[in-house]
C-alpha cells in the first residue's frame, strides 16, 4: 500500500502529529522526532509509514541491525510498502549485496512504478557498476518521478545555502569585469 493510502486513514489530529514528526526529521531534529515518534507509535503501533520513519532514524544513528529488524517488521505487516523495500535495498547495498539491493528496488517499482527513490537508487548502483546507459535511464526516471520530497514555499529562497547565491553573483561579476583588483 502507498504511504498516501495509510495517511488517508489518520484522523486530523493524528495527521498533524505525524506531519510534525516528518518535519522534525526533515529539519534533522532527530532526537525530538524520535521522542514524538515513539509516542505516536504507542498509539498506532501498526502505522507502517511511522515504523518506516523509525527505521530511517535507526539508519541515521548507524543502528543498522535495528533498522533492518524494523523494516522486516514492516514487510510482515505490509509486504507491498515500497519505502520499506527500498530502505532494505539500501541496507543490502551498504553490506555489499548489490544484486539483492537491485532486486529489492525493482520489487518496489513493480508495486509502485512511480516511486522515485527506487529509480534513483538503481541508477546509482548501475553507475557504480559502470553501466552508464542503465544508470542514466534510471536517474532520468528518478528525476521525472521525484526522488525526494521537497516542499516549495514561495516566501522562502529555494537555495538551502544562501552562500551559493553570493558565489554565483561574485562569479558573474568577475566574468563581466565589474570587480577590479586594486
Amino acid at each position: 500500500m502507498r504511504e498516501s493510502d495509510y495517511i488517508k486513514k489518520l484522523t486530523e489530529k493524528e495527521l498533524q502529529q505525524y506531519q510534525i514528526i516528518v518535519d522534525l526529521i526533515e529539519k534533522n531534529n532527530y532526537k525530538k522526532a524520535i521522542n514524538k515518534l515513539e509516542i505516536f507509535l504507542d498509539e498506532k503501533p501498526d502505522f507502517v509509514p511511522a515504523l518506516n520513519k523509525r527505521a530511517i532514524l535507526h539508519i541515521y544513528a548507524k543502528e543498522y541491525e535495528k533498522a533492518e529488524n524494523r523494516l522486516k517488521e514492516i514487510i510482515e505487516i505490509d509486504r507491498d510498502f515500497p519505502p520499506a523495500l527500498t530502505n532494505l535495498g539500501s541496507l543490502a547495498k551498504k553490506e555489499g549485496q548489490k544484486s539483492r539491493a537491485k532486486e529489492l528496488y525493482k520489487k518496489a517499482l513493480d508495486i509502485n512504478p512511480d516511486y522515485g527513490p527506487a529509480y534513483n537508487n538503481l541508477g546509482v548502483i548501475y553507475r557504480e557498476e559502470g553501466d552508464y546507459s542503465q544508470s542514466v535511464k534510471y536517474l532520468k526516471k528518478a528525476r521525472k518521478k521525484g526522488s525526494f520530497n521537497y516542499k516549495y514555499d514561495p516566501d522562502k529562497a529555494f537555495y538551502k545555502d544562501p552562500g551559493c547565491i553570493f558565489i554565483l553573483f561574485l562569479a558573474l561579476a568577475v566574468a563581466l569585469g565589474i570587480i577590479f583588483l586594486i
